[in-house]
C-alpha cells in the first residue's frame, strides 16, 4: 500500500533537514535560516513540528532509519558478516563523503550538547549514543554471550568507535585512526571470535 502523499512529503522535508543539519551543524541552527534554506517558513516548520526541538528529534530519528536500512544492506549481501566487518563498513561510509561523516557527528552534537541548545529531551539524546550500542549488545547475546559480558563489550567498542569518530571531525587524519580502528577491531575479534555472523 503506498504511503499517503502527507507522510511522503514530511520524510523528504525531514531529509532536507538533515542535509541541512549535517552541513551546518546543531549548535547554530536555528528556525529562520533553516526555514529560509528548505524554503518554507518557521511558521510551518512549526505546524508540522510543534517546536525546534521536535523537529530536530523528527530528523535524528529518520537519520538513524536511514542508517538501519542500509545496514540491513550490508547484512542481506553477506549474513556471514561479522560486528567487526560491520565497523569497518561504518568507517569506510564515512570516509566516503564529508557529508556522511557530519551524518554521523549529528548524533554526538545530538548527544553532548545541552538541551537548551538544542530542544532535544533526555532519552533523545541518549538515544543517539545507545541505539548503536545496543545493536552491538544484541548482536553479541546472539552469539550466545553473556548479558553482563555483552553489556560491558558492546560499551567499550561503541566507546571506542565513538573517541575515533570525533577525533576524525576534529582532526581529519585519517591514516591515523584507520590504522587504531584496526587494532581495535583485531583486538575484539582476538577475544570474542573473528568470524561469527552478525545477525
Amino acid at each position: 500500500m503506498p504511503r499517503p502523499p502527507d507522510l511522503v512529503a514530511r520524510q523528504q522535508l525531514l531529509d532536507r533537514v538533515i542535509d541541512y543539519l549535517a552541513d551546518n551543524g546543531l549548535g547554530e541552527a536555528t528556525l529562520r535560516p533553516l526555514a529560509t534554506a528548505l524554503g518554507t517558513s518557521p511558521t510551518r516548520l512549526m505546524h508540522h513540528f510543534g517546536s525546534k526541538g521536535e523537529l530536530v528529534a523528527a530528523a535524528l530519528r529518520r537519520a538513524e532509519e536511514h542508517q538501519q536500512r542500509l545496514e540491513a544492506r550490508w547484512v542481506s549481501r553477506n549474513p556471514q558478516i561479522t560486528q567487526s566487518e560491520v565497523l569497518r563498513k561504518w568507517w569506510a561510509w564515512m570516509l566516503a563523503s564529508r557529508r556522511n561523516l557530519h551524518r554521523v557527528r549529528l548524533g554526538l552534537e545530538a548527544a553532548t550538547l545541552d538541551a537548551t541548545v538544542t530542544g532535544l529531551a533526555g532519552d533523545v539524546r541518549a538515544d543517539q549514543i545507545g541505539a548503536w550500542r545496543m545493536n552491538i549488545e544484541r548482536r553479541l547475546l546472539a552469539l550466545g554471550m553473556a548479558k553482563h559480558e555483552a553489556v560491558v563489550e558492546s560499551s567499550r567498542l561503541k566507546a571506542a568507535f565513538t573517541g575515533l569518530t570525533l577525533d576524525l571531525v576534529a582532526s581529519g587524519d585519517r591514516a591515523r585512526l584507520t590504522e587504531t580502528l584496526e587494532r581495535i577491531l583485531d583486538d575484539f575479534d582476538r577475544r570474542i571470535g573473528a568470524r561469527r555472523p552478525v545477525r
